[in-house]
């Protein structure tokens, strides 16, 4: 009782702290990644703080295995340094009772993964995305920032504002080529406001001059213009995530991080079963990178703490990664879903009792066997 009570508290300040400094950096990145997004037009300004929940919402769960996988090896690589550990393995602690202290700890925070992974990746991923295509389909202003050369959604005209407001606002000086049409159309205005016609939208320009040319011939037009109206184009998204759309959604046409995790159990959708070879395995590789933790720390005693860490992240990093492989294997038919699953789970929990296996002298125990068995009587 009182070796789980001491565990327990040491590895729940651990993890504290691998989760506040992880989630920390997680953040940043996500937040300069987002802002960079925002300034190129590619994500709305006014959705930066609910894109950066969503994305770190979406990786929450890599967090979280990390944070309990460094928690479990910090709390037990101290322990093994301080000496602790021999005190407690002559008493006759063995590892069974040491790796259950591991699991009665870590188990809500395998669950919170599970859900993150199963239920909230999908949701997080849908949101971002429907996010992202409303922003898309706002009309061709709407989307230049001032003082930017911005394409439309098109791609057959490009957008300058010296001055201007956000949708629905008044734009000043605004330049305009305009290839739709078949001619190169230049045109400028003093001022410009987004407006629906007829149900609309269109780009009323005021004050300007537009000058047209077609490409190959010598004829120019130059007409001066008090007001001029412009229809706007928009991109089509996913229809399906539109507010108000109803009706069923084609999860064929999404991509697989956005499918629901209930739709992925379908043998006939390769990619399907790479993304549930995926978010099946998360939680599982959790809970094996966990155990895996507590003997992996023992080699803290050669190679001190810097060298077991080093060698301990270097088992989580070459775990995900093959995690991800696995993934791509799957949807590419190169192996099967449960060949895959259980070869490269069952190696990780191969990998563990060999780890135990060696912590319970096992090497020394089957060398001296065949050292006396081979010894002449």
């Amino acid at each position: 009782m009182l070796l789980d009570l001491t565990l327990r508290r040491e590895m729940s300040r651990n993890f504290g702290g691998a989760f506040t400094v992880l989630f920390t950096v997680v953040i940043t990145l996500m937040l300069i990644r987002i802002l960079g997004q925002a300034s190129d037009g590619q994500a709305s300004p006014q959705d930066v703080f609910v894109l950066i929940g969503l994305t770190a919402l979406s990786y929450l769960q890599i967090v979280i295995t990390l944070a309990l996988f460094l928690a479990v090896l910090l709390t037990f690589t101290r322990m093994w340094l301080d000496a602790e550990m021999i005190i407690w393995r002559t008493t006759g602690v063995g590892w069974a009772q040491l790796l259950a202290s591991v699991l009665r700890f870590s188990w809500p925070i395998l669950l919170l993964i599970a859900a993150l992974t199963l239920v909230a990746w999908p949701w997080a991923n849908q949101q971002s995305t429907a996010l992202r295509i409303r922003f898309e389909q706002r009309s061709d202003l709407s989307r230049v920032a001032p003082g930017q050369f911005r394409e439309s959604a098109s791609g057959k005209r490009v957008f300058f504002i010296d001055k201007g407001a956000q949708a629905g606002g008044v734009a000043h000086d605004v330049f305009i080529r305009d290839d739709t049409s078949g001619q190169t159309v230049l045109i400028t205005a003093r001022s410009a406001q987004v407006q629906r016609i007829d149900g609309q939208p269109f780009l009323v320009l005021r004050n300007g001059n537009r000058y047209a040319h077609t490409p190959g011939a010598l004829n120019y037009t130059i007409t001066a213009f008090d007001s001029l109206d412009m229809r706007l184009d928009a991109t089509s998204g996913l229809s399906s995530m539109s507010p108000g759309k109803t009706g069923p959604v084609n999860w064929l046409t999404q991509p697989n991080r956005n499918v629901p995790t209930a739709y992925l159990f379908n043998p006939a959708v390769p990619n399907w079963l790479g993304e549930l070879s995926w978010r099946l395995g998360v939680p599982l590789s959790a809970a094996l990178l966990a155990l895996l933790a507590a003997p992996l720390a023992s080699g803290a005693v050669r190679t001190g703490r810097a060298g077991s860490l080093i060698a301990a992240i270097l088992v989580y990093l070459i775990y995900f990664n093959l995690l991800n492989v696995l993934q791509g294997w799957i949807s590419q038919g190169r192996v099967g879903f449960t060949t895959g699953f259980v070869l490269l789970h069952g190696s990780a929990a191969l990998l563990l009792l060999a780890l135990l296996w060696r912590g319970n002298g096992g090497p020394q125990r089957l060398w001296h066997s065949l050292w006396h068995r081979g010894a002449p009587a």
